[in-house]
């Protein structure tokens, strides 16, 4: 009875440890929202704990151009965390920029049990891209939608 006893206490106590380090792992949108806090504020030193190597690189290029800006484009932003899809030792962090309209997302890797961003310059030239291909796209539909004169009289037909 006494072997019992402890078989099941040392079950339960084994059961509850690995649940609970299970539960309390490191996510990747935790560090990818204090990644993107950093590098929207323009502080690429501290946002570099949080990247890999090449992200880390890439943030050093952007140090040089962050200076260029005006105090209006450094305005902070609210950062809301949407989701994550884990595969591995890769994820996806979906997450929203106050004013933005649509999600976007940041890749993971997981190097020596943390979760770091893998950002590339692809990814920066791909959101550039999007970016001027929308901005070209509502130029085009301004030019095709003509203007409503609120002032013209309507006729009755």
């Amino acid at each position: 009875m006494k072997n019992r006893f402890l078989y099941l206490s040392l079950y339960l106590g084994l059961s509850t440890l690995l649940f609970s380090c299970s539960f309390f792992a490191e996510k990747p949108s935790k560090n990818a929202e204090k990644f993107l806090t950093h590098f929207y504020a323009f502080e690429f030193e501290e946002a570099k704990q949080y990247g890999s190597k090449s992200t880390g690189e890439l943030l050093d290029g952007l140090k040089e151009f962050a200076s260029m800006l005006t105090e209006e484009d450094k305005k902070p932003r609210t950062i809301v965390m949407v989701g994550e899809t884990i595969d591995g030792d890769t994820a996806v962090v979906t997450y929203q920029l106050e004013g933005n309209k649509e999600p976007e997302t940041l890749k993971m890797v997981k190097e020596e049990g943390k979760w770091l961003v893998s950002m590339s310059k692809e990814d920066l030239n791909k959101e550039e891209e999007m970016e001027e291909n929308l901005d070209a796209f509502e130029a085009e539909m301004d030019e095709e939608v003509p203007a409503i004169d609120s002032s013209a009289e309507m006729k009755d037909y």
